[in-house]
């Protein structure tokens, strides 16, 4: 047979292929898996809920070809992160801090669609060493970049809007913002302490020293402010949590450094939820560790996982950055294994509106004992 006849053959079937792979009736769709901590038959308090890889993961209702992919082949999609560290949502928007790519990845769950924090002209702003991202409830972002040794403010538009801090910060990491009373704190890790400035960049004072006592920091690498303007400090080289009143007065500490359920090996990451939750990644040992604001220790989520292509729910390889938005939505940078995970916390109202159906729990594969 000619090969042009061979060619045009294969064309029009693989057109037809096609065509029937569009026409098919649709599948019903098989009721997704829901993963739970405690595991079954314990009451269930948080649940494993999405991740982000790559940019269709923010858009999964759009379908693909499959058959034309299938035949032909397809590269597989790029990863969005190279060397995630942070994040942080105001419900609408996810911020992922990359130090690989020296950006800020704006993943916007609203319009699907996946941006950059930019300069005023428009393009991607490029950051020496992008570390610690807080929104605040304007919508402006606020993002430390350790090897500049400063903050820099981006507007609701995502565009640069001012620095704060150059002559102020040696090494800073994490940060909180709490807009309600003009705060901007920053954990300055090389410094052992937690500097505090207005919204309008004025630095106000700093807390901390190098130190084991209270009120004393060592390499301090995150911070988080709840909803009554109480300061959690994560003081990850002391392995533990400090709590801190709205004018630097020690009020308590929490957790230890060991292998114990409830301790820290190297914590990264601390975030404070409205329900009252505090969420600490622990990197070294990967696993994230919840207790209430009073610092009693209540679940561990995670263990060792090396993404080989598959999400495996609870389990982690190098989690750092931890944020929890209004809704108590937990989100939770796994920084090698190059992913943003989401879990949600079983409030009331997130029950309501999607109650536990028991032929949907699967038992985590990871369990955290």
């Amino acid at each position: 047979m000619p090969k042009i006849v061979s060619r045009l053959l294969f064309v029009a079937v693989l057109g037809a292929l096609v065509n029937l792979a569009g026409c098919a009736p649709k599948v019903a769709e098989k009721q997704p898996q829901r993963f739970f901590w405690p595991p079954p038959p314990a009451e269930p308090h948080i649940e494993f809920v999405d991740y982000f890889l790559v940019e269709k993961d923010l858009d999964r209702g759009e379908t693909d070809n499959w058959l034309l992919d299938a035949i032909l082949g397809k590269d597989a999609p790029e990863e969005l992160f190279n060397t995630p560290t942070d994040v942080a949502s105001d419900g609408r928007r996810v911020m992922v801090t990359d130090s690989g790519r020296h950006e800020v990845l704006v993943l916007d769950r609203a319009a699907k669609k996946l941006r950059f924090l930019s300069t005023a002209a428009g393009e991607a702003f490029v950051f020496s060493a992008p570390y610690g991202v807080a929104i605040d409830t304007q919508g402006n972002a606020y993002v430390t970049d350790t090897l500049a040794r400063k903050v820099l403010v981006f507007g609701p538009d995502e565009t640069l809007v001012t620095t704060i801090g150059e002559d102020k910060l040696l090494r800073p990491t994490g940060l909180a913002v709490d807009t309600a009373r003009n705060r901007l704190y920053v954990a300055d890790t090389a410094e052992h302490r937690v500097v505090v400035f207005d919204l309008n960049g004025q630095h106000l004072f700093d807390w901390g020293g190098r130190g084991p006592g209270e009120g004393k920091f060592n390499f301090p690498t995150d911070v988080d402010v709840d909803v009554d303007g109480t300061l959690y400090v994560l003081d990850t080289l002391n392995a533990r949590v400090q709590v801190l009143d709205s004018t630097g007065n020690f009020l308590r500490a929490f957790g230890e450094r060991g292998s114990a359920i409830g301790s820290f090996q190297i914590p990264k990451g601390i975030a404070v939820s409205p329900s009252g939750l505090v969420v600490v990644t622990d990197s070294l040992a990967k696993r994230f560790v919840i207790f209430n604001a009073q610092g009693d220790y209540l679940l561990t989520i995670g263990g060792r996982q090396r993404f080989t292509g598959t999400v495996s729910p609870g389990g982690f390889y190098l989690p750092t950055g931890v944020d929890i938005d209004q809704d108590n939505a937990i989100w939770i940078v796994d920084s090698m294994n190059r992913i943003v995970n989401q879990y949600q916390h079983l409030t009331e109202n997130y029950l309501k509106l999607h109650p536990i159906v028991p032929e949907d729990v699967y038992t985590p594969a990871i369990d955290s004992k």
